[in-house]
């Protein structure tokens, strides 16, 4: 079903590809990625004291509005309406000091909107995540790093991450 499903999310936006009426497209946008949210079930819901995600994209502040737990993901990522931060998780790496730098086995992830209101993907290998807490029920991590886009040369500079992840086992 799930394939269905994608695979018609994939024919509605190439369709649109051709279309010059930008209105059209930032709609059926929003209709995408309303559906690929719905593929990705189990989102959690942020608050301040529970699941975390914030940053600084470029200058402006962001914070997710939910996180898919890492086990189910495999990664650490966070979302609101569409846009996104995707971090390396490994369940053994969650001790207090650990350093991970990015890299093509540790890549991070940024989807954000373009100026035309489409969401992109930016790449990056560079940056770090350090792990800064961990008790029973928590991970807290900060990151930063320079996302880059394959289609230009332009770069776009992360700071001030920080997460707070749930390290309880879900049953």
């Amino acid at each position: 079903m799930k394939q269905i499903i994608l695979i018609s999310l994939v024919a509605t936006l190439l369709s649109y590809c051709g279309n010059s009426n930008q209105s059209n497209d930032v709609s059926e946008a929003k209709s995408i990625s309303t559906g690929i949210k719905q593929m990705q079930p189990g989102g959690i819901a942020t608050k301040e004291g529970g699941w975390t995600m914030t940053a600084k994209i470029g200058k402006k502040n962001w914070s997710a509005n939910s996180i898919i737990p890492p086990e189910l993901a495999g990664r650490i990522a966070g979302d609101n309406d569409g846009e996104g931060i995707s971090l390396p998780y490994d369940r053994r790496g969650m001790v207090v000091g650990k350093k991970t730098r990015f890299s093509h086995n540790n890549a991070v992830d940024l989807f954000i909107r373009d100026d035309g209101g489409y969401v992109g993907i930016w790449g990056s290998y560079s940056g770090e995540m350090e792990i800064t807490k961990v008790d029973d029920d928590w991970a807290e991590g900060k990151f930063f790093f320079t996302g880059s886009r394959s289609s230009d040369d332009k770069t776009i500079e992360v700071t001030d991450g920080f997460f707070r992840i749930s390290m309880k086992m879900k049953k």
